[in-house]
């Protein structure tokens, strides 16, 4: 007996290089292994990164999505590429975009500090006018202690957003700009965020060009009736909206990070949820306006909002199982700790966590993220065992992926030094924090106010044991970085000073 089956197929062309950044070009990578959804088979780039995929089953326009990329030492450089459904065509190759991640992380450290340094003059000149309008008369001591918490609550949240435009910035791929746009982006990674907004206004009014995309929009929308005899000029129509609503987008989060970086809030508020609003099937910007709004303007219940809707596009783009939908989870989950709904907080972060796993390994960092947060929970909840246990495991995984003097293997000492404290377990709290300030003491990038936090924690261990005269030394320095940083009447150096001057009392009534 014969058995004839027909067979059909498309052959996806493809090409994998590195990103290109300023001065740097892209450069063709080899051996790395690109493996579809729903296949068992991998396929491995060649020597000028050149690769072919035999998709069965399909036609030219059917929909095929990228279950993983590996390549030692690199990650996807657009990390929705993972799990995206993609058009497949035998005529249009794929291009992959893959970024070392020695490199991804030293670009996002020089990023993130040129912007940091930005909100601190920012900041500083916010709280030099609270102090002058004080002096003045013109606030009340009540009124100037809430702006100053206002001030500093809004200071405090803004690391994460700095590290999340930093890690989006030091990924832009400089072969896909234009002479203008490069312009813009190299100022926006010096640090200039002036010059940046300057140059995206040279590209004309916004709202006339957001305009001029709605148009061409229902313009689309028109000419979608008659398909059949203009299917050539839609598609080309759509090519073109599609790049003038990219690069809309950009210019959006363009202006976003240049009013993050001088810590105008409102300003930074507007362009991320015009971004968000412009199109509201992309996760990436349903993701990052609810981090914003989260952060920044402690709007939890639009945050969620953005969160939600992210799950959803999660749900029909990219599957269960998808980097985005991990991240998702992650931040819905947030939203459920930060409202004390600490069961429901729970069931999303390992739902996280299930997904990193799969996905990325369970020693990958992007696991450790989300043990760390696990762990941050239990301590909510009070259950030492299971934070020590969370917090133990994200600290092996950062030691094995980061140097021993990262702030990421900073942050999971910390952390379970906390832990140790609330058990009463001084010594051993002690030595992790000790172990926190070599680690400050060798990165000349840790903010002065990280470090006065880590001594006010030695001096409370220190008091503890009752090792006052030290005590009193380690509340000194931190009152005086306190002092310096946010200025006298600060609540951070109130409590410094009201540390210190229990302790001295302490001491005064021993020796009586």
């Amino acid at each position: 007996m014969c058995l004839c089956v027909s067979v059909f197929a498309v052959t996806q062309q493809g090409n994998v290089r590195t990103i290109a950044r300023k001065g740097k070009p892209g450069k063709p990578i080899d051996g790395a292994v690109i493996r579809i959804r729903g296949s068992h088979n991998a396929v491995q780039s060649r020597d000028n990164g050149d690769f072919s995929v035999l998709l069965y089953d399909m036609n030219n326009g059917d929909p095929y999505a990228i279950a993983s990329i590996v390549k030692a030492g690199y990650e996807p450089a657009e990390q929705e590429l993972i799990g995206r459904r993609i058009p497949c065509s035998d005529k249009v190759p794929l291009e992959i975009l893959l970024v070392s991640r020695t490199q991804l992380q030293q670009e996002k450290d020089e990023i993130a500090a040129k912007a940091r340094a930005n909100v601190e003059v920012y900041y500083e000149k916010r709280l030099a006018e609270l102090n002058r309008l004080l002096a003045a008369k013109r606030l009340s001591e009540q009124e100037y202690s809430k702006r100053l918490e206002e001030l500093e609550g809004k200071y405090e949240r803004f690391e994460p957003l700095l590290q999340a435009m930093s890690d989006k910035l030091a990924r832009t791929d400089y072969e896909r700009l234009d002479s203008l746009t490069t312009l813009i982006q190299n100022a926006i990674e010096s640090g200039d965020p002036d010059e940046a907004e300057r140059l995206v206004r040279e590209k004309g009014d916004l709202d006339a060009r957001e305009a001029a995309i709605r148009e061409q929009e229902e313009r689309i929308a028109r000419a979608q009736q008659t398909i059949d005899e203009a299917q050539a000029q839609l598609d080309q129509q759509r090519a073109i909206t599609a790049r003038n609503k990219q690069d809309l987008a950009d210019d959006y989060f363009r202006l976003y990070s240049a009013f993050l970086s001088r810590f105008q809030n409102d300003s930074a508020n507007f362009y991320i949820q015009k971004r968000a609003a412009l199109d509201t099937l992309n996760v990436d910007y349903q993701l990052q306006a609810g981090l914003f709004v989260k952060e920044i303007m402690a709007d939890l219940d639009l945050a969620r909002t953005y969160f939600e809707r992210a799950y959803r596009i999660c749900e029909t783009q990219y599957g269960e199982i998808s980097g985005q939908m991990a991240t998702t989870c992650h931040e819905i989950g947030y939203i459920y700790k930060a409202k004390r709904q600490l069961d429901t907080a729970l069931e999303w972060y390992n739902r996280s966590l299930a997904i990193r796993e799969q996905e990325r390994g369970e020693d990958s960092p992007a696991v450790a993220e989300t043990l760390n947060n696990l762990g941050e929970l239990y301590t909510a909840k009070k259950d030492w065992k299971q934070a020590m246990e969370y917090h133990s495991r994200a600290l092996q995984i950062r030691e094995k992926h980061f140097d021993a003097n990262s702030l990421q293997v900073a942050e999971s000492k910390n952390n379970i030094a906390g832990v140790y404290f609330r058990q009463e377990q001084y010594k051993k709290a002690e030595a992790l924090w000790l172990e926190v300030h070599d680690i400050y003491a060798e990165n000349p990038k840790v903010p002065q106010r990280r470090i006065a936090d880590n001594n006010i924690n030695l001096g409370g261990v220190a008091y503890k044991q009752g090792r006052y005269t030290e005590a009193i030394s380690l509340f000194e320095q931190a009152a005086a970085v306190y002092t310096k940083v946010l200025g006298a009447t600060h609540p951070q150096t109130r409590n410094a000073n009201a540390m210190l001057q229990a302790t001295k009392k302490k001491i005064d009534s021993l020796n009586k």
